[in-house]
Formats: C-alpha cells, structure tokens, sequence
C-alpha cells in the first residue's frame, strides 16, 4: 500500500509540474483525442447499456461543459520564432492552475458518480482510480474506461477545444489542415 501511494504520489508530481510546462499546439491534443474519445463514449454506452441512464448523461454533459469552460481560464499560449513545414508559426501553449483544478472537479465528478450508480470505492480503490484518472490525462487512448469517464473526455476536451480555437484564432491556424508543397530548387540540373 506505501508503494502505491509514493508511486501516485510520484505520477501526480509528474502530472501537475506538465500543467505548467509549455506543450506545443498539434491536431492530436485539439482534433484528434476529443474526436476518439467521442467515438468511445459511443461504444461504452453501447456495450453497458444497463449501466446508463439518460438523466445522468444529459447531468455529466452540463457539467463537462462548465468545466471544459472553467479549465481555458488559465491558459497562455505563445508564438514561437520556430516556423513548421507549411512555414507557419509554432504556437505553444500552458494550461495552468484552472485547468489542474478542472481535472481535480473531474476527478471528483467521477468519483461522485460512480456512488451514485451503486458503486463502492475503498480507500484502495480511490487511489487506483486517482492513478488511473493521472494514467489517462497524460495518455488518452487508454482503452479500458467506463462510459462515464468517456462522456466527461469528450465533453470537457471538446468544449476546451471549442473555446481555445474561438478564443484564440492562431490556435485555429495551428489546426488547420494545408497542402504541402515542395519548393522547387532553383539553378540548372
């Protein structure tokens, strides 16, 4: 049990000092996780359809919007002197503590609802799950979560990314899929 807590303790530390790192804006952070996450919330509810009910989705979906909303607050977003293929600028970006306190509400969100759909949770578990919630921020094609951790994905990061782009035009610019184009060499062949 020491074990697992040092060992949470340690990915937690991980976890909150890459809250306010600067990541670089890519497709898979904005467009491509929102979008899986979306296409998995739609197969868990497929495959524990006793477990779902509607009154708790359409609940999680409000909530997930609020905190998809609450998580941009903190956030800063830098134009780097580094320019990619297409010749664009690399924008950055740091989440902050908003966002770090929108993962904690998330967490507990979580928690909050899997007591009301009947499940039991020791401190043992807690702590799995904490793990597991750390595991899952930081590597997102984690196959094995329930429909509610699905939905709450894919509502928090969409409304994060929606906001982010509205927000901050460059970030769109970031996204924005472009032909690329090899320049042609001058001077005789």
């Amino acid at each position: 049990m020491t074990l697992l807590i040092i060992f949470c303790l340690l990915i937690l530390y991980n976890f909150i000092k890459g809250t306010f790192q600067l990541e670089t804006v890519t497709k898979t952070s904005f467009i491509i996780i929102p979008i899986y996450a979306l296409v998995m919330t739609i197969i868990s509810i497929f495959t524990e359809q006793q477990e779902w009910h509607l009154l708790v989705t359409i609940v999680l979906i409000l909530i997930g919007i609020m905190l998809g909303w609450f998580q941009t607050f903190s956030v800063r977003i830098v134009k780097t002197a580094k320019k990619d293929k297409y010749g664009n600028h690399i924008f950055k970006y740091r989440r902050g503590w908003a966002y770090l306190y929108g993962f904690a509400l998330v967490f507990m969100v979580e928690i909050a609802t899997d007591h009301l759909l009947g499940l039991k949770m020791t401190f043992k578990g807690l702590l799995f799950e904490l793990l597991d919630e750390v595991l899952r921020e930081r590597f997102k094609f984690l196959p094995d979560n329930g429909w509610v951790i699905w939905l709450l994905l894919t509502v928090t990061t969409g409304t994060y990314t929606l906001i982010l782009i509205r927000h901050y035009p460059c970030i769109k610019e970031a996204l924005v899929w472009k032909k690329y184009t090899k320049k042609k060499r001058s001077g005789k062949n």
